[in-house]
């Protein structure tokens, strides 16, 4: 279908055909070591080649599919802590508790809790993962209690590097 899209629909036609299934599954893809990443990402790259080889001017503007995966990841974890969505109520990580009660902890009360481990194994796991990126996120003070999903997922997305 090359030779009938320009650079623009070829890249609308990867986003949607292609890039949809790792974004769609990032619970599977939020534990998945490197290796197996680095083969999504060489997709990626091909993509880009093509687009770039069709003759259009234009480079496609296309995250990372690192950055694709955090900001689904993030907006999963916005379903189970803000929205409370009843079928990912497993996966509902405890707040922490503060033992000393100081400025930063009140700015903070949403953080959750992270259990220590020094596995690897259990620390690219989706919930230690996302856990993590979360607290970072409430530390950057951004106020998303009043956001809906669409909304967070903007604030994310300029949010992440």
């Amino acid at each position: 279908m090359s030779w009938l899209l320009d650079d623009k629909g070829l890249e609308i036609l990867y986003k949607a055909q292609v890039r949809s299934y790792p974004e769609d599954s990032c619970l599977v893809w939020g534990g998945a070591a490197s290796r197996h990443l680095s083969l999504l990402d060489r997709v990626q790259a091909r993509a880009v080649r093509f687009i770039k080889d069709s003759g259009g001017r234009n480079k496609p503007k296309l995250h990372s599919l690192q950055h694709r995966r955090d900001v689904a990841g993030l907006a999963v974890m916005y379903k189970i802590q803000q929205q409370r969505i009843p079928h990912l109520q497993a996966l509902r990580q405890p707040l922490r508790r503060a033992q000393v009660t100081t400025r930063a902890v009140t700015l903070m009360p949403a953080e959750l809790f992270q259990c220590r481990c020094r596995t690897w194994h259990h620390q690219r796991q989706y919930v230690h993962h996302y856990s993590e990126l979360w607290n970072t996120l409430i530390a950057a003070q951004i106020d998303f209690s009043k956001m809906n999903l669409q909304q967070f997922k903007e604030c994310v997305n300029v949010w992440l590097p």
